[in-house]
């Protein structure tokens, strides 16, 4: 769409639009900033729940190794085996929990972006019209 700049008659109008172009310019770079924290908030929440399952399971095999040793006491044996169900209950939360950004949310994420990066481009052109058209008026 082309921008009809013949709207802009004067100097000082020229000047008040790229006022406003540049606080739109502003306000969608706070959004990029903000995206990309988001991003590396959830690439570090990645890692750690990542961390944090290898633990686990490293525990559910010990627990399960644990249950096969032969002649082990029944106290023992219930007890291991409620250790093995609250690891394996913390290895299925920090799967879910881990799985948060994939499938549609991150979809949409990489959405987001491409919209604010369009967003960005439409406004960059814009204040460099202005500009051009600012430099062709009278003073």
């Amino acid at each position: 769409m082309a921008l009809d700049l013949t709207l802009l008659t004067t100097k000082a109008e020229c000047d008040e639009a790229l006022a406003d172009l540049g606080t739109e310019l502003e306000a969608y770079q706070h959004r990029t900033d903000n995206l990309d924290y988001a991003g590396r908030q959830a690439d570090r929440t990645q890692g750690d729940a990542t961390a944090r399952l290898a633990g686990v399971q490293a525990e559910i095999d010990s627990y399960a190794a644990m249950l096969r040793v032969p002649g082990l006491s029944a106290a023992l044996k219930k007890q291991t085996e409620s250790k093995l169900r609250r690891a394996t209950d913390r290895k299925d939360n920090l799967s879910e929990r881990g799985g948060t950004r994939t499938g549609g949310a991150a979809f949409l994420a990489h959405v987001d972006g491409a919209q604010l990066d369009a967003q960005v481009a439409v406004l960059s052109d814009a204040v460099t019209q202005v500009t051009a058209r600012k430099g062709q008026l009278p003073a």
